[in-house]
């Protein structure tokens, strides 16, 4: 059989398998980062296709987009489908039928190598490179790097990286130097746009050094060996500066600075990243369902001998990497799987002050585990090939092993579901995790209105497990959103300012402070929150338009204007503002330029309740009775007399509501407007009922 239609049949066997594992994840909802990186995250938020919308998204100076290509994809799904989820996880699930794809055809070129040219057939070559992929791509432990949305990055960065390893070696394999030149180019692209998806991808160099000591050079010769340490160690003098400048800034100790949020040292995470890599290791060999999560109780080992399991695990690390090194001649595959899969870990698994566990950070470092296996699996079949009974065993074995792997990602994908169904997953599975509670309380308990319990759950969180030193923080700031929401406000300040006691770098807390403080009419109380919010976050829109409502309710106009003007550039959809600006020219009677205002907004978002109702305003304060007639009109179509009496309950509270400032003369004027929206609702095809 000629080789592409070898390459296409084999694309799709991966393609269906992939497609059946993975085919009840499609209307799986957003989960925990999903929202904060993508649904509310505005600067994915692009309404056209213009050079401009997508420069914007990939504006490295830009805080807000630290891995600019991910984010330009997610913003790309925005633009064709909003928060649609069936988008984000079609491209996610397309991104790993090509990785799989991709991680056949590298193992398939490993076998053209040197060191492995002509050791088997290409029949067995082709066996054991689809079967590794196969293994590799429905294993369940891959799961948390598909179905979980945001962790598009880890497989995007995880494309890019594996084309770069292909490149290469097609590039060692061809005669012709201008192939050769243009293949480096092109490595060279895929390294920076793997660098533009996820930082741990800066270790692609090392790994195309491990490709080339183990495939391309005789290690029988000490000088070739010699050559190869001196490159490897200038490669990782080089990555490491490379990463210093790039992500961490000019200050060389930034990568420790995260530790001051944590429970623990650099070499205590060391110290418990030797036991969390054996245990991934497990995983990946035994991925079953009941022992997948999104959350894991983990102790932190604070000597070699606490846990006692931290000096086994250390010494199994030690032993493996030995055994790597040690198998480099015999037997390449071997050694190679085992040191690419330490050295891929080294970023996110080493002093770093990330969070200690997460299942995708194995879906790159994972990527040739199972060709040893494969190798192992095809040499059983072959020996046994004369005794039926055994080979029938061993291929059902390898058969079975298959449909298993891709069982449990089925099953472990139906935990992915819902937030509800994958919260309480978590809290089975790590029942002394204060997330997982803190998780389950708001993802069950917020969400079915039993509020009582949620409270309840979040103070049980305050004494559970956390290796964040502000998470409880973030704990009591959830509960005082409950009470926030019950318009309990009193109870509520209490607990944001325990929060920001707590952690005083808590800006959310302290902007739900000042909105607390506005909703008492303490205009002053507000801006004092509002300004202790860190410099980095003062350009958030909400920010900048809350203080411009306490700046106008204090008489400070100039300051108030400025701070919805700043809004608007920072924010060129910003509807919010456009209103209040519109509403503050409307209370100080300039009616001419509140209706420019206004009616911009109005274009922008037609059946916004906020704009008509001031639109409805600036009408009766000008005396402009048609404007009234025609906004009050487009208002009852808006939405039915039921919610036009709760409407009308809210004006009376005040003058001051989370979507901007309210309309005070229209309160007196709601019993007209009422008989106009029931002439409206008579006059028009569908009646409503006023109850």
């Amino acid at each position: 059989m000629h080789n592409n239609s070898r390459y296409g049949l084999s694309f799709l066997f991966l393609f269906l398998l992939v497609l059946l594992s993975y085919s009840n994840t499609f209307d799986s909802s957003w989960h925990l980062d999903d929202y904060h990186s993508i649904v509310n995250n505005r600067f994915l938020h692009i309404n056209d296709a213009s050079f401009k919308s997508f420069a914007d998204v990939t504006n490295s100076g830009n805080v807000n987009i630290t891995r600019p290509l991910s984010n330009l994809t997610f913003a790309i799904n925005w633009y064709f489908g909003k928060d649609n989820v069936a988008g984000y996880h079609a491209v996610n699930t397309g991104i790993h039928v090509i990785n799989s794809f991709l991680l056949f055809l590298t193992i398939l070129f490993l076998f053209k190598t040197p060191s492995l040219k002509d050791k088997l057939s290409l029949e067995n070559e082709y066996f054991i490179s689809l079967l590794s992929a196969v293994l590799w791509a429905v294993n369940p432990l891959q799961t948390q790097a598909v179905t979980y949305i945001v962790q598009r990055m880890s497989s995007m960065a995880a494309m890019f990286y594996i084309i770069g390893i292909f490149l290469y070696i097609k590039a060692r394999l061809s005669d012709s130097a201008y192939k050769k030149t243009i293949l480096y180019f092109c490595i060279f692209l895929s390294y920076m746009l793997a660098l533009g998806t996820k930082e741990n991808t800066a270790i692609l160099p090392l790994s195309l050094v491990l490709v080339e000591i183990i495939f391309f050079q005789d290690l029988g010769r000490s000088e070739i060996r010699r050559k190869y340490f001196y490159i490897a160690a200038a490669l990782a003098v080089i990555i490491t500066l490379t990463g210093l400048f790039l992500f961490i800034g000019t200050d060389t100790f930034n990568i420790f600075h995260g530790y001051e949020n944590r429970y623990f040292t650099p070499g205590e995470r060391l110290l418990t990243e030797a036991r969390i890599i054996v245990y991934y290791i497990s995983l990946i060999f035994y991925p079953a369902p009941t022992r997948l999560s999104i959350e894991h109780d983990i102790d932190v080992s604070t000597s070699f001998f606490y846990p006692w399991t931290t000096m086994p695990s250390i010494i199994i690390i030690v032993l493996l990497i030995g055994l790597g090194f040690w198998q480099v001649r015999k037997r390449p595959l071997l050694s190679f799987a085992i040191l690419f899969f330490f050295l891929n870990h080294v970023i996110e698994s080493s002093v770093i002050g990330l969070e200690l566990i997460f299942e995708h950070r194995n879906y790159l470092p994972s990527f040739f585990l199972f060709v040893p296996v494969s190798v192992g699996l095809k040499y059983l079949m072959d020996r046994y090939l004369g005794r039926k009974s055994m080979f029938i065993v061993i291929s059902s074995f390898v058969v079975l092993l298959v449909i298993g792997f891709g069982s449990g990602t089925y099953i472990r994908n139906i935990q992915w579901a819902s937030e509800i169904s994958l919260s309480l997953d978590a809290v089975k599975k790590a029942p002394q995790s204060a997330r997982s509670a803190n998780n389950f309380a708001k993802a069950y308990y917020e969400a079915t209105e039993q509020y009582n319990i949620a409270i309840e759950l979040y103070h049980k969180a305050l004494y559970l497990k956390t290796h964040n030193r502000n998470y409880k923080a973030f704990i009591l700031g959830n509960i005082a959103g409950v009470y926030y929401h019950l318009e309990d406000y009193r109870r509520a300040e209490k607990f944001w300012e325990k929060a920001v006691q707590m952690y005083p770098g808590y800006d959310f807390a302290k902007y739900r402070l000042a909105l607390v403080s506005v909703k008492k009419n303490d205009w002053a109380g507000g801006l004092h929150y509002l300004n202790k919010i860190d410099s980095n976050n003062q350009d958030n829109k909400d920010v900048h338009n809350l203080k411009g409502v306490t700046l106008f309710n204090q008489g400070k106009h100039k300051e108030a204007f400025y701070s919805f003007k700043k809004c608007i550039v920072n924010n060129s959809d910003e509807i919010k503002s456009r209103i209040n600006i519109g509403a503050a020219f409307c209370l100080m009677g300039e009616y001419g330029k509140a209706g420019l205002f206004l009616t911009e907004a109005q274009k922008r978002r037609p059946d916004d309740v906020m704009t008509l109702l001031w639109l409805i305003e600036t009408g009766l304060r000008s005396k402009d009775n048609n404007a009234v007639k025609r906004y009050t009109e487009r208002l009852c179509r808006s939405i039915n007399l039921n919610e036009l009496v709760l409407l009308s309950e809210k004006l009376s509270g005040g003058k001051f509501s989370e979507d901007g400032m309210l309309t005070p003369l229209l309160q007196q004027n709601m019993a007209s407007v009422l008989s106009e929206s029931v002439k409206v609702n008579l006059s028009g095809t569908k009646k409503r009922k006023l109850i």
